[in-house]
């Protein structure tokens, strides 16, 4: 199938869409595969990020920061894909309604491509879908298999991570907190784990397993990490999959050496995605031996000239996430002193599991600073918690910790003074969802002139 077949399979009006929120890593990504078809892209977000100024080079029309009318196209528009955080009050939404063009959240538009597409493959899951349709990617881009590739995340290094691919296989990233999965069909569904994150209630908890449900149900063949509740949701369902300990330990036998924890169950979770579209396991997972990462899940960022000093950022943001994530920082850097800095994301997420947060992080040996709750746009209730809260309630477990400020120009002196403090081993894991990755070029700056000195 052409690009353009691809472009016309689609139910546009016209080749050209328009993106609201286009800066986002779920808007960008599909913008980036229509313009590869030759659609027409314009689209406007908050803020000018690298997405907006990357989309701008490959043709996409970015307007100024900030949501307006005048941001629209003058010309006939196609469609409109709106990210999940925007709403129908949006007032470039509520123009192109009142022009009778057709709108849909970027999850929806998502379902509209993989019927595209003779084999759509998605990831889901509460954790790790991101690292997994990446590594399904790479084996894909590895192995010389021209398949689509939507990713909720940007590779380490100069790769692509959306593309239009010949229009056969489509890899791409289910994300569950938009409440759309049900919408999503196809050949084969990934899926890593059921956390109840995104789901701050009981009812949300039962409606968010619900639709899990009949998203593996819509695929020929659905393929689950097992545990007590994935096998609860799919267990009984003829199409599913479960991969147990055994065929984990089968996997696991074929992986790099070089993943850890839980980035060998992403890994063996895509090499069996892998295998679902009869590709060879051998082949798959050597695929992997140079993986390049996605940002901020394990990314090591700077080490000083003599290896001691290291940064790091990852995106946990859910306590089961940052287990995990800790669990391998202490793998990769035992003789090291561990500085977590915790931008704690929404302020519901942290209610709703304030106490698990508080556990993970009372660990004595590491020293924990944590910044201001990062809202993702939303006003904070009455009653939130701040990052106070969670440093008292973790000094009370027995641990180490401190609420810090957002500058992070004065915060991250501050860092740069703990590791030359710790000089003989240290790494400083930033870790969240929010903007603290802004705090990483600061921080390494900081340490930069300390090693100088």
């Amino acid at each position: 199938m052409s690009k353009s077949k691809i472009l016309s399979g689609l139910p546009l009006k016209h080749p050209s869409v328009h993106c609201i929120g286009i800066g986002g890593v779920g808007v960008s990504a599909i913008a980036e595969l229509l313009l590869e078809c030759g659609c027409k892209v314009s689209g406007s977000d908050r803020e000018i990020n690298d997405s907006c100024r990357h989309l701008s080079g490959l043709g996409a029309v970015i307007a100024p920061a900030g949501h307006r009318e005048e941001n629209l196209p003058s010309e006939p528009c196609g469609g409109v894909i709106m990210t999940a955080a925007a709403n129908f009050n949006n007032p470039e939404a509520a123009a192109m309604l009142r022009r009778g063009v057709m709108l849909w959240k970027r999850g929806e538009f998502l379902g509209e491509l993989a019927r595209v597409y003779d084999r759509p493959v998605m990831v889901a899951g509460s954790h790790g879908k991101s690292s997994t349709s990446a590594m399904l990617g790479w084996i894909m881009y590895k192995l010389n298999i021209d398949s689509g590739l939507l990713l909720g995340a940007k590779y380490n290094g100069n790769y692509r991570s959306a593309r239009a691919g010949s229009g056969d296989i489509l890899v791409a990233e289910a994300d569950e907190s938009d409440n759309l999965l049900p919408l999503l069909a196809g050949e084969v569904a990934l899926i890593s784990n059921i956390d109840g994150d995104h789901a701050w209630s009981d009812q949300e908890r039962a409606r968010q397993e619900s639709d899990f449900r009949r998203f593996a149900c819509q695929f020929k063949k659905t393929i689950y990490i097992e545990s007590e509740k994935t096998n609860e949701l799919f267990g009984r369902q003829a199409n599913c999959t479960a991969l147990g300990k055994k065929e984990l330990s089968g996997l696991d036998a074929l992986l790099p050496a070089r993943f850890a924890g839980y980035e060998r169950l992403n890994a063996a979770l895509a090499v069996a995605g892998a295998a679902a579209l009869q590709i060879d396991v051998h082949a798959a997972a050597s695929a992997l031996e140079d993986y390049p990462g996605i940002g901020r899940r394990q990314s090591q960022v700077w080490q000083s000239p003599d290896g001691k000093i290291s940064v790091l950022e990852d995106y946990a943001h859910h306590p089961t996430e940052l287990a995990a994530s800790l669990a391998v920082i202490k793998s990769r850097y035992r003789n090291c002193r561990i500085l977590v800095v915790i931008q704690p994301h929404r302020y519901r997420r942290l209610r709703c599991f304030f106490r698990e947060f508080s556990s993970v992080l009372s660990d004595p040996a590491l020293t924990v600073k944590v910044l201001p709750v990062f809202s993702a746009w939303e006003d904070a209730p009455v009653d939130a918690l701040e990052n106070s809260d969670l440093a008292l309630s973790i000094q009370r477990n027995g641990g180490n910790a401190e609420a810090v400020d957002n500058n992070f120009a004065v915060l991250a002196g501050k860092l740069a003074a703990w590791c030359r403090e710790n000089a003989s081993g240290a790494v400083a894991a930033l870790i969240g969802a929010g903007d603290i990755s802004d705090l990483t070029p600061e921080l390494i700056k900081a340490l930069e002139l300390t090693v100088k000195k």
